[in-house]
């Protein structure tokens, strides 16, 4: 017979995983791309602003580029030159909850990648105190160091308190 503590501990990380092949799901479904080209969507912002919206190439059936048009980007844009400011035939699937946008820019940042840098920068412009407990879990994670110090920077970048105090600590770690 399983003792209570671990039933209730297995059903909990039954219910957790589930969740978390449910919210997948649901962010594959919220972005279906047919096909090669540009596709858009919006999210609430942090910092205060209304919103950030995203841009994603999909080449040979996969992501190739992320862009994003907002308050954030602006003297980003500038250090970027290569950026784009219109995307004439994007399909635009709306306002789309954070969560699932979330849960969708998290695919690209385990690995240092051409998308990692962008997906950690979408990540952290969303209005949610998820997106900060993603940078900070980037950080604390095994990931490759260049990794890790985007997370950090773009923590600095969103104007969270719960950014701000986490990296104190850290600074303060001796």
């Amino acid at each position: 017979m399983i003792p209570a503590r671990r039933s209730l501990a297995l059903l909990l990380f039954v219910a957790l995983a589930a969740a978390g092949i449910n919210s997948e799901v649901e962010a594959a479904e919220t972005f279906a791309f047919a096909e090669d080209g540009w596709y858009a969507w919006r999210v609430a912002a942090a910092g205060g602003f209304a919103e950030e919206k995203f841009y994603v190439r999909i080449k040979a059936g996969k992501p190739a580029e992320i862009e994003f048009v907002g308050h954030w980007c602006q003297g980003w844009k500038r250090l970027r030159t290569h950026q784009r400011t219109s995307f004439p035939d994007a399909v635009d699937f709306g306002l789309v909850e954070t969560d699932q946008s979330i849960d969708w820019f998290m695919q690209y940042i385990g690995e240092r990648s051409d998308l990692s840098s962008d997906a950690l920068a979408a990540i952290s412009m969303h209005d949610s105190d998820r997106a900060v407990q993603i940078m900070i879990g980037v950080v604390e994670s095994d990931a490759h160091m260049d990794v890790r110090e985007e997370a950090v920077f773009w923590m600095a970048q969103s104007d969270s308190e719960a950014a701000f105090d986490y990296l104190d600590k850290l600074l303060m770690k001796k």
